[in-house]
């Protein structure tokens, strides 16, 4: 058997932390070590890596002026902060093995259950008919959709509602007891669960910028050797900044016997008594877990007589479709069992009601006031796309983060060009091109020369387009889907017209001081 079919759990990272990453030929160590469970009981869990992500956000500017589209201008508001926390290399196969045992038994435990098709985050859930075929966010939001098609006889309220602050919330009581009731249906858990579980919920960090900065003077970098290109070695090196630490190919920050000597002192260990870290593999499932009570309860309302409705959960991302008769009663009853079953909460603004019916000789969904009923100029929202009881397309806010990435990597194309150092002063086109156009979209296999080596080029955000496309075609009766990203090549081609007139007036400029 490959290692593929073997181990499935096993999931090498290149991402630089505290040691240096895994390869291929330490999978007889990981097999020794981590499917032992006397020493999963006794390991000592390295700190996590803390960081920070920034998701910028914009919002209509309700204030303002239309633009020439008769649209709303849009401002930028105060940026979502989320919490990631990077396990060691070795921890991160850990909590891969022990996600892995965890989601066969949840898995096989959700066949008995009546929600079984309605959880479909962090799970493969297979396409009918198509072996070794997953379904995505693309499959669900349109099985969603068709329910809501399929029932436009009738008034039906949409109700969308998120989670506030998930996984940071999450009681550690409940999160014991659902991991014992789904591992061995006992009242504790097994000596290497249980170490598991207190490293999550026991958390020591070590915050990255303060990492970068101690060892910014010799982080460790995987090179070639000058007279062997095929040679790689590590050897420490400067980097000035963070964000030049993937440029520089960098492994790790400093060894494991480095860090206990020199950095314990950088150590955090937290306070909270709520909350994972987001970011391990083992946390997405303990999601899932955590959660088993409140979905039996949501669906035995959806599927009583009066109802006869539609649930599903992504995550955090909750949907429930029912007639309108029934809006006031699923409202209170969502926020009551997010309340007393799993001790979260709701937010209000969080909260988004729709109307699905009949308007003007067309069946059209809206968004409307919880409170007035009073109608909204927005339609349904959910997993990436909107919603308008006539066709469903790709929310705008993907196209707009993927001309924001464009701009920013021919900026920062020109950049290396102009400030190029070698002789190879030229704009690097092809990875433009593979990243940003239709040419780089196709899904491939990456070959290591005949050698299979069950990797994939996933392709761009394109291949994206193209699959929603295909999947949404006959729900929309058409491509409406991929008449979306037809200017994008457009603007691809001014982005390199640009590009290639900086670098070649800045060089101009450059050569006339020489």
């Amino acid at each position: 058997m490959n290692k593929k079919e073997e181990h499935p759990w096993i999931k090498f990272k290149k991402y630089p932390h505290i040691g240096f990453p895994l390869e291929h030929k330490d999978i007889s160590k990981l097999e020794g070590y981590i499917m032992d469970e006397n020493k999963i009981a006794k390991h000592s869990f390295l700190p996590f890596l803390h960081r920070t992500i920034f998701q910028r956000k914009f919002r209509a500017n309700t204030k303002g002026l239309l633009n020439k589209s008769k649209k709303r201008t849009r401002i930028k508001v105060k940026p979502k902060a989320r919490e990631i926390y990077f396990a060691s290399h070795f921890d991160a196969q850990i909590y891969s093995y022990y996600s892995y045992l965890l989601s066969n038994k949840y898995n096989e435990l959700l066949k008995t259950k009546s929600f079984n098709n309605a959880v479909v985050a962090y799970r493969k859930v297979e396409i009918e008919g198509k072996k070794n075929k997953h379904k995505c966010n693309v499959d669900f939001a349109l099985e969603t959709f068709q329910f809501i098609k399929d029932n436009k006889d009738k008034e039906l309220t949409v109700i969308v509602a998120d989670i506030t602050r998930f996984f940071d919330e999450l009681d550690h009581k409940i999160l014991k007891q659902k991991w014992t009731q789904v591992w061995n249906n006992d009242t504790s858990l097994p000596k290497d669960h249980y170490n598991v579980f207190k490293s999550l919920v026991n958390m020591r960090y070590v915050n990255e910028d303060l990492l970068f900065r101690n060892y910014k003077n010799q982080i460790w970098v995987k090179t070639r050797t000058e007279n062997d290109p095929k040679t790689t070695v590590f050897k420490q090196k400067s980097i000035k900044h963070k964000r030049f630490l993937k440029d520089n190919n960098a492994i790790a920050y400093c060894k494991r016997k480095d860090f206990y000597q020199n950095s314990l002192h950088l150590i955090t260990k937290s306070t909270r008594t709520k909350g994972i870290p987001q970011g391990t593999a083992l946390s997405a499932t303990l999601a899932n877990i955590y959660m088993l009570d409140f979905d039996q309860e949501v669906q035995d309302f959806i599927d009583s007589k009066d109802v006869k409705g539609y649930y599903q959960r992504y995550s955090d991302d909750l949907i429930i479709v029912v007639p309108r008769k029934q809006q006031e009663e699923a409202i209170k009853r969502l926020r009551a069992l997010v309340d007393n079953k799993v001790n979260l909460e709701i937010h209000p603004d969080k909260t988004k009601v729709y109307h699905f019916q009949q308007k003007d000789g067309k069946y059209a969904g809206y968004e409307v006031d919880e409170e007035t009923g009073e109608e909204k100029n927005k339609t349904l929202e959910y997993l990436g796309f909107e919603y308008d009881g006539q066709r469903a397309l790709i929310k705008t806010a993907g196209y707009s983060k993927f001309n924001r990435s464009m701009k920013r990597a021919f900026k920062r194309a020109s950049s290396l060009a102009i400030n190029a150092e070698s002789t190879d002063d030229k704009i690097h086109k092809s990875t433009l091109f593979k990243r940003f156009t239709y040419k780089g979209s196709k899904r491939r296999m990456i070959r290591n020369g005949k050698t299979k080596t069950y990797r994939y080029d996933w392709g761009n955000y394109l291949s994206y387009v193209k699959k929603a496309n295909a999947a949404f075609r006959e729900f929309n009766n058409g491509d409406q889907i991929k008449k979306q990203s037809r200017k994008s090549w457009g603007r691809f081609n001014q982005l390199m017209v640009k590009a290639i007139k900086k670098t070649e007036d800045c060089k101009k400029q450059k050569n006339k001081y020489l």
